[in-house]
């Protein structure tokens, strides 16, 4: 069987960055996703059609990737009209459209709004609730999952997703609206509560979807429209609430091992849309920050771009338990004046991984590419934590870098190394009751208490003032399980380096730390091996370590 491969990426709508998933070759046929997920949700099971058509999966606003709307509680319509929008920044005019749970409520609007833009409707799944019913949904279905310090939040919602597969709806635990359904594997259940964690106000979605008065807006489109109910989906009863359907209209219902020919069935009967699709295009440099994706060894790197040209670029590389997107505010505060570019690193959150048993080499030459590819012919850089090791190692193998800045360095001595490589970053395994949520939590949190955080020792104390705000940690937590499997790999390739490997670095380089942190032997290290290096130590504070970070990059 021939893999189709998908693609990610941006397209700017006004001052809103949407991200959707591509794949396949000929007309396009869009897709909308169900709440709390993303296009990645819906576009694998529809792969084989990328045969025929073009997919392109829009993340809703506020999900996955998609920038939120500028409204404090979107409606169906809101969603609609972005859609178009969204439809309109790649050039497509018409196509058929998918949509399924809340993204058939977006479709719906969507043909009723612009009918022009909708050759058909495919509506795989749709509640046709009752105003008591809707009522009761919108009030309860979708509550508010606030950061807590204790991680509480966490458990809460990975109870929420098990009884969502339990009962219909899920704050109805009876008998009578109990599911027919196994329970789901722990990886599924995680991806769900991840990707709630992640939304921009993941009840948003449901509460348009609630609040839409779906059965009135059927009757009013005039486009082909298919309501798929497929056996044991929860919404498939109440396609049976439909009457006296005009022709244009029908209800198809399928047994899950027909669901995709019966999807393949509502294709053919929608109308002609456009004939293909142009390629993705490539999002122009703006103000303010601005993501991209960009191909490297073994799948697509998402790159955080900004600043302003005139001065040398900076390359910000994260640490472990990360991502760019918690050092954006570091990088924008230092590269004031300049261009940078932060990468999720390969194999942390959003960035495909490498290929094989990677090294630090490795790392570096994907990153080395990385900046060739943005155009960098002369650039300095800034690496965090274990990204000092990927800083030194990039500038031992790309001559374009011109300084160094090795932010609270994390290297083990020669004697503890092999302990940091078999505990510093352990495997993050989904556990059937979400349990591993809040080791995840602590682990963050103890790093902000001890040194290494596994250590949990009165010698191991970190006499700094703790980092500890949740919704801070909640982010950095997010980023960093999306990559849960691989970022080991970038860890342990990192902590193998020792300050000595790199006597041959001839840039200037600073090291800098946090005055009283247990870490700053690690950045003695690293000023004492590395030629051309000079030390220095702040207190925490941000404005105070940017200044100091720029005047040394302004040399």
């Amino acid at each position: 069987m021939t893999t189709v491969p998908v693609t990610r990426h941006f397209v700017r709508v006004g001052e809103r960055e949407v991200h959707y998933r591509r794949a396949g070759k000929g007309p396009p046929f869009v897709l909308f996703h169900s709440s709390p997920q993303s296009a990645a949700f819906v576009m694998p099971a529809l792969l084989p059609l990328a045969q025929q058509w073009t997919l392109i999966g829009f993340d809703t606003p506020g999900y996955g990737g998609s920038d939120p709307l500028a409204v404090a509680a979107p409606s169906a319509a809101d969603y609609a009209d972005a859609a178009a929008e969204a439809m309109s920044a790649l050039g497509i005019e018409r196509a058929p459209i998918y949509g399924t749970h809340t993204g058939a409520h977006i479709a719906l609007e969507l043909a009723r709004r612009h009918p022009a833009r909708v050759a058909g409707l495919v509506l795989d799944g749709v509640s046709f609730n009752t105003r008591e019913e809707a009522k009761e949904r919108y009030d309860n279905y979708a509550p508010e999952f606030t950061p807590s310090a204790d991680g509480a939040h966490l458990a809460r919602a990975w109870q929420h997703t098990r009884d969502q597969i339990v009962f219909y709806p899920w704050f109805r635990s009876e008998k009578a609206r109990r599911l027919e359904a196994a329970m789901a594997p722990a990886d599924y259940i995680h991806d769900i509560v991840l990707w709630k964690m992640a939304a921009a106000g993941y009840w948003l979605g449901y509460r348009a979807a609630f609040s839409h008065d779906s059965r009135a807006t059927l009757y009013q489109v005039d486009v082909k429209a298919t309501v798929v109910a497929k056996d044991g989906d929860v919404l498939a009863p109440e396609a049976r609430r439909l009457t006296d359907l005009p022709s244009h209209i029908r209800v198809l219902e399928t047994a899950k091992e027909n669901w995709l020919d019966a999807i393949r069935d509502s294709l053919a009967w929608c109308e002609a849309g456009d004939a293909a699709v142009a390629e993705a295009p490539v999002p122009d440099p703006r103000e303010g920050s601005w993501r991209a994706y960009a191909a490297g060894s073994g799948g697509q790197r998402l790159l955080r771009r900004g600043g302003t040209e005139g001065g040398r670029p900076v390359v910000f590389l994260h640490g472990d338990m990360s991502g760019s997107r918690v050092i954006l505010p570091m990088a924008e505060a230092i590269a004031a004046g300049r261009p940078y570019l932060a990468p999720d690193i390969a194999g942390n959150a959003e960035s495909d991984p490498l290929l094989g048993a990677p090294t630090l080499d490795d790392y570096a030459a994907d990153v080395r590419d990385l900046a060739g590819a943005a155009g960098f012919d002369s650039y300095d850089v800034c690496g965090g934590g274990v990204g000092a090791a990927l800083a030194l190692e990039l500038a031992r193998q790309d001559a374009r870098v011109n300084r160094v800045i090795l932010n609270r360095p994390v290297s083990p001595l020669d004697t503890e190394r092999a302990d940091f490589l078999a505990n510093y970053a352990p495997p993050i395994e989904a556990r059937w009751d979400g349990t591993h949520f809040l080791t995840a939590w602590h682990m963050l949190r103890d790093r902000a208490f001890f040194w290494p955080w596994y250590r949990r020792t009165r010698e191991a104390i970190r006499r700094i003032e703790p980092q500890i705000d949740p919704v801070r940690l909640q982010l950095r937590l997010i980023e960093w399980l999306k990559g849960r499997r691989t970022y080991g790999d970038y860890v342990r390739a990192c902590l193998v380096a020792a300050p000595g490997d790199y006597g041959t670095v001839r840039q200037p380089v600073l090291v800098a730390s946090v005055a009283g942190d247990r870490i700053e032997d690690d950045a003695a290290r690293y000023a004492a091996a590395v030629p051309n290096a000079a030390r220095t130590a702040w207190k925490g504070d941000v404005g105070e370590m940017a200044a100091t970070f720029a005047a040394f990059l302004d040399g």
